[in-house]
């Protein structure tokens, strides 16, 4: 009798095995502490977020230290350009500084302006004007158009821009554009390049300059006058 209250002991046991830890448990001498959180999170789950945070440091650092973007430039005019000397200014060239200067409040990606007049060494006649423009400017033939759209509005008696065209810029990139004025008292020709920060302008004033030879002239004053900005 003693031996059938055994068996049913027994086997009411065997209906209540242990599961999960307690099986564990149940198995070794010391209890098995649960994983850590770290070693129950997925594989792939650790690897994208070291990625995320990989790449969230890497932005910060660029965004702080300036790495990565592009070199800013200036414009700072020489006191030779070629066979030319930079010359006093003339009513003319002061008169254009002003006009620029009174639009700068307005064009906000103008920060910096500067407009000299060049001519042959002992002549008082400027026959090439250069004007740089120093700023932001993230479309450039945006920043052409609107120059040689004011050349436009300037004259009443119609478009004074003729021909114009682009033309190679060289290592500097960007932009460049010349064209023919063609004013009623006389011709001009100009070159106007655009990069991420600066504007140039160059112009003949004595207009003897075909568009393609003066824009291989201010590819030439465009590498000496856009330097590199320090600050």
């Amino acid at each position: 009798m003693q031996s059938d209250d055994t068996t049913d002991f027994e086997s009411a046991q065997g209906a209540e095995k242990p599961s999960g830890l307690r099986a564990i448990w149940a198995n070794t001498l010391e209890p098995v502490a649960p994983l850590p959180w770290y070693r129950r999170v997925p594989r792939k789950a650790v690897i994208a977020g070291v990625v995320v945070v990989g790449l969230f440091t890497a932005l910060t650092v660029a965004a702080v230290t300036g790495a990565g973007a592009p070199t800013r430039h200036r414009i700072v005019l020489t006191d030779r350009i070629g066979d030319q000397v930079r010359l006093p200014d003339e009513d003319s060239t002061l008169a254009l500084r002003a006009d620029y200067e009174r639009r700068m409040t307005a064009l906000r990606p103008y920060r910096e302006l500067t407009v000299a007049g060049y001519g042959a060494a002992g002549s008082p006649r400027t026959t090439l004007t250069v004007i740089g423009l120093t700023g932001s400017y993230p479309d450039v033939r945006r920043e052409l158009d609107k120059y040689f759209g004011r050349l436009t509005m300037r004259d009443p008696s119609g478009d004074p821009v003729v021909d114009r065209q682009d033309y190679p810029t060289g290592p500097l990139g960007g932009a460049l554009d010349c064209a023919v004025l063609d004013y009623p008292a006389a011709f001009q020709t100009t070159c106007a390049w655009a990069d991420g920060t600066t504007v140039g302008i160059v112009v003949d004033e004595t207009g003897a300059s075909e568009p393609e030879e003066l824009a291989r002239r201010t590819l030439d004053i465009r590498a000496a006058v856009e330097v590199e900005a320090k600050d």
